[in-house]
């Protein structure tokens, strides 16, 4: 597993080509799943373009998580592991 930062100024097409990274490697029968991590506010407005951008049933294997969430889900984990 491994982690990619997509970092720019505004404007400069990350949003777009987060999508079509993603949607090539849906493609491409990628088994691990992809998760997009944002801030809370951006949360609702990623998922929407993202499930705008991939076909139907795709979007099983890519999930956009803000990064509270995210935390919970650690907790969560580390918490029923032991």
């Amino acid at each position: 597993m491994s982690m990619r930062l997509i970092y720019g100024r505004a404007g400069t097409g990350k949003s777009e080509f987060i999508l079509q990274e993603i949607k090539q490697d849906l493609q491409n029968n990628l088994t691990q799943k992809i998760y997009i991590i944002v801030p809370e506010q951006f949360s609702y407005a990623t998922e929407k373009r993202l499930l705008e951008a991939l076909e139907e049933g795709a979007s099983i294997k890519a999930e956009v998580i803000s990064f509270k969430r995210l935390a919970h889900r650690v907790y969560a984990e580390v918490r029923w592991n032991k």
